[in-house]
């Protein structure tokens, strides 16, 4: 019994760091709710300059295009690391009530929120490189305007995002 309980110890053990290894739960912020949308079947699809009829409830791909494609309502307020990179902008009706919302990335991009022809206003941003299917996640402060999410920097034609009100 003692063998087993020690060998059930060092097994316990071992598992702690692999799972301390992921920084998932390590962001500024909770973000359990994006990581199972992020992994959900149910996702919507949007291509770069598109608009969306109302805030969606799930994640959405947004199949990005070359930069001079990619329907920016502002140039990207930050120049993209990658020599070659694909962007897009997705527009939204104005959210129900102002307040902070909260846009989270599963890819390294930069984002801008583009709300009455200016930058929404960050207020808070959290990522990380050491957590599967999410890279960071950014608060802004909105007001009830229509706004353009833009996404720039991104290395694949694709990324995975949500957007909804900061808990």
């Amino acid at each position: 019994m003692i063998r087993f309980a020690g060998a059930l110890a060092t097994i316990l053990a071992l598992a702690a760091p692999a799972h301390a290894a992921d920084g998932c739960d390590k962001f500024a912020w909770p973000l359990t709710t994006e990581r199972a949308q992020f992994a959900a079947t149910e996702r919507m699809a949007a291509k770069a300059g598109d608009a969306l009829l109302s805030l969606p409830h799930t994640a959405i791909v947004l199949h990005l295009a070359a930069p001079d494609a990619a329907g920016f309502a502002l140039p990207p307020e930050r120049k993209a690391k990658a020599a070659t990179w694909f962007g897009g902008a997705l527009s939204l009706p104005a959210p129900g009530k102002a307040g902070i919302y909260q846009v989270t990335l599963s890819d390294e991009a930069w984002i801008d929120l583009v709300q009455d022809g200016r930058y929404a206003h960050s207020v808070g941003s959290t990522g990380r490189s050491d957590c599967p299917g999410v890279r960071k996640s950014v608060r802004f402060e909105l007001t009830t305007a229509p706004l353009v999410v833009q996404v720039s920097g991104v290395t694949s034609d694709r990324i995975a995002l949500t957007i909804a009100p900061a808990p």
